[in-house]
C-alpha cells in the first residue's frame, strides 16, 4: 500500500482529496490528512510566512516523510516552506504542481486565489514557470470571508461569478490555486481547462513513486 500524506490548513480540504483520489481509482494508494490550522491562523494574523512559521512547517512536513511515501501539501501559503528543501521523500505544492502542468498550455494564464496571504508566494512561484506577460493572478474579492463562514457552496459560487464577470480576454487555461477553490470547477461555464490542485497534485505524486 502507497501512503500519500496530505498537509492541510483546513479540516474541509480532507474530503475534497479523497474525492479527487476515488476520482482518479488508484486503489492501491492510501491518504493520511493532518490538518495545520493553527498555522496557516498565524499567517493570517502576522500577514504572511514568518521564518518561525516556516520552520514549524517544514518540522510538520519532516515528521510526515516518517510516516508515508510522499507529502503533498495542500496550503499555498504553507507551501512556501518547501520550496527548494530536501525531505528525502517526493514532498508537492499544490500550487508549484499546478504551475507546471499550467505552463504546458498555450497562450495566457489566469490563477485564482482566495487567500491574500498566499497571492506573494504564489505570484513568485508561477512566475517561475510562466513568462509574466503570459501570466495574471488575481484574488477573488469577499470570497475568503465565505469560506470563513463555513459557506462553502457560497465561496465556490463567488469563484465562478468572479469568473463570469471578468471582462474577456485570450486564455490558455485558468487555474484555481487553492485546494479549498476546486470544488468551484463545476460551476464555471466554459470551454477552456480548468486546473485543480486535488487531482493534479495526487497524479503527480503518484507518478513520482511510480
Amino acid at each position: 500500500m502507497t501512503i500519500i500524506a496530505c498537509l492541510h490548513a483546513a479540516e474541509s480540504n480532507a474530503a475534497v482529496f479523497e474525492q479527487a483520489l476515488a476520482a482518479l481509482d488508484y486503489p492501491d494508494v492510501q491518504l493520511l490528512h493532518q490538518v495545520e490550522s493553527e498555522l496557516f491562523a498565524q499567517t493570517q494574523t502576522e500577514q504572511g510566512l514568518t521564518p518561525e512559521i516556516a520552520d514549524a512547517t517544514r518540522a510538520t512536513i519532516a515528521a510526515l516523510c516518517q510516516q508515508a511515501d510522499a507529502v503533498i501539501v495542500t496550503c499555498t501559503t504553507l507551501g512556501a516552506a518547501a520550496w527548494q528543501v530536501d525531505f528525502g521523500k517526493p514532498v508537492l505544492r499544490i500550487d508549484a504542481t499546478l504551475a507546471k502542468v499550467a505552463s504546458r498550455y498555450h497562450g495566457n494564464i489566469l490563477v485564482l486565489c482566495t487567500a491574500s496571504s498566499t497571492m506573494e508566494s504564489t505570484t513568485r512561484l508561477f512566475s517561475a514557470f510562466i513568462p509574466g506577460d503570459r501570466l495574471a493572478v488575481e484574488l477573488v474579492p469577499r470570497a475568503w470571508a465565505w469560506f470563513n463562514q463555513g459557506d462553502t457552496d457560497g465561496y465556490h459560487q463567488q469563484i465562478a461569478d468572479y469568473i463570469t464577470g471578468r471582462a474577456e480576454c485570450p486564455l490558455g487555461c485558468i487555474v484555481l490555486a487553492q485546494a479549498s477553490m476546486s470544488g468551484a470547477e463545476k460551476r464555471i461555464n466554459t470551454t477552456l481547462a480548468v486546473l485543480t490542485g486535488p487531482q493534479v497534485t495526487l497524479q503527480a505524486a503518484i507518478e513520482a513513486l511510480a
